[in-house]
């Protein structure tokens, strides 16, 4: 397994007349001739750690004039081919069928029931539209939602209040649809069982022991945290992939379960302004801008289980340090969730049991071992400001480089001012301790 990772454009991209049999079924035009295709990588390192991101623009002529030249850009997704290794990993969590699976049949199952029972969101969107999904060649094309001015939030500050808000309202929706497709499909989407933690494989899992290790090191060398921190996360590490799996079981027969996201961080997430020019190159300016949508992306982890996973993964990865440190903001972001969620069980017709707030927050509250994970793991790599040669390989080795990496994460005083915050609180809750 090499070192590192370098972007390479999909082989079948030098094919143009494979590329325009696409083309002309998405346009429903036959007489669809392409000119030329550029492409480039849709993603900066830090930002997509699981596949290939290539975004290309196609120029084309439709007709018998040349003169009229046309383009339009896609983002194609595909699997790490060029490395055996990762690409066997990445199998074992079935994560390229699972999301050809949700862009083909799922998602737009999904947005037809939400449409049909919201007329007032008749146009609403959950994902980008899909232009090709190819199981042989393990890709995805879908629309590139940047020429629809869809820009990705910054990372490394965090989601404001009212993103938040904007999230909770879009995700309750899409909880909804999901659980009620899963009744009209007879249980048949409770065949995604292979999210981040899942009773199959733990091909990931060293990630999370390698971050926990890392926080203790981190602690040890913290005056406001030292040895007792880091001889509690050294007991823990070799337990934590157990107790997250365990916050991923579907076994409480009362509890209410839908299909989840998997991966809902921000670098998932698309939002869009209003924007009087039409556009915005410079994303400090969109601090000015009025939010007006946000859209998921990259559905990859998606799986059957309690909607504290997605829950916890977005509060723990992707919020401002002050709105993720403040706890009454956090419950009201919950209160605004469930009442959208029982919203729209109700105008779906659910049949099954719409759990109250209080239920809601039990759930919560059981998998709560999934904050561990979240804010000392997942928030470190996702706001890690040192990612220009990071991967895969960085995650999951142990090279140098990859040690290097994890150390940068805990070097960032953003992650370091979270955990002396949120470490004790964690202590405090019991979920620093090791389970009987």
């Amino acid at each position: 397994m090499s070192d590192t990772i370098t972007w390479q454009a999909p082989q079948w991209l030098n094919d143009s007349e494979f590329v325009e049999k696409i083309l002309k079924n998405y346009l429903q035009d036959d007489k669809v001739k392409i000119e030329n295709i550029d492409f480039k990588p849709a993603t900066a390192n830090g930002e997509n750690y699981a596949s290939v991101m290539t975004r290309i623009k196609i120029y084309f002529h439709q007709g018998e004039s040349e003169e009229n030249i046309q383009n339009l850009s896609f983002i194609i997704k595909c699997c790490y081919g060029s490395d055996p290794i990762l690409e066997n990993l990445m199998k074992n969590y079935n994560l390229y069928k699972t999301e050809m699976t949700m862009y083909e049949h799922v998602l737009p199952e999904m947005s037809t029931l939400l449409q049909a029972a919201d007329k007032e969101a008749a146009n609403e969107q959950l994902f980008a539209k899909t232009l090709n999904v190819d199981y042989e060649k393990a890709t995805i094309i879908f629309e590139d939602l940047s020429a629809k001015n869809y820009v990705m939030g910054n990372r490394l500050h965090g989601f404001d209040k009212l993103h938040a808000q904007f999230v909770m309202r879009k995700l309750a929706k899409f909880h909804a649809a999901a659980a009620v497709l899963n009744e009209l499909r007879n249980g048949e989407l409770q065949q995604f069982d292979r999210g981040l933690f899942n009773q199959h494989t733990r091909g990931l899992g060293c990630m999370f022991e390698y971050m926990i290790e890392e926080c203790a090191k981190y602690a040890l060398r913290e005056p406001q945290l030292g040895k007792y921190y880091h001889d509690k996360l050294m007991k823990l590490h070799p337990h934590v992939v157990d107790y997250a799996t365990e916050a991923y079981a579907t076994n409480s027969p009362n509890h209410f379960y839908t299909l989840c996201h998997g991966d809902l961080w921000m670098m998932n997430i698309m939002v869009k302004y209003q924007m009087e020019d039409g556009g915005v190159d410079d994303k400090e300016e969109i601090a000015n801008k009025i939010l007006e949508d946000i859209l998921f992306v990259d559905f990859q982890f998606s799986c059957w289980a309690s909607p504290a996973i997605d829950l916890h993964y977005f509060f723990n990865t992707s919020l401002e340090p002050e709105l993720q440190m403040d706890e009454r903001g956090i419950a009201e972001l919950v209160q605004l969730y469930h009442s959208n969620l029982s919203e729209m069980l109700m105008k779906l017709k659910y049949k099954g049991h719409i759990p109250t707030l209080r239920e809601l927050r039990l759930q919560l509250e059981e998998r709560k071992f999934l904050a561990v994970t979240g804010i000392l793991s997942d928030q470190a790599i996702a706001t890690s400001d040192q990612c220009d040669d990071a991967d895969v390989h960085c995650l999951l080795g142990d090279s140098e480089r990859a040690r290097t990496f994890r150390q940068n994460c805990y070097k960032n005083k953003r992650q370091q001012k979270i955990v002396q915050h949120f470490l004790p609180y964690l202590d405090h809750c019991g979920l620093l301790d090791i389970q009987n």
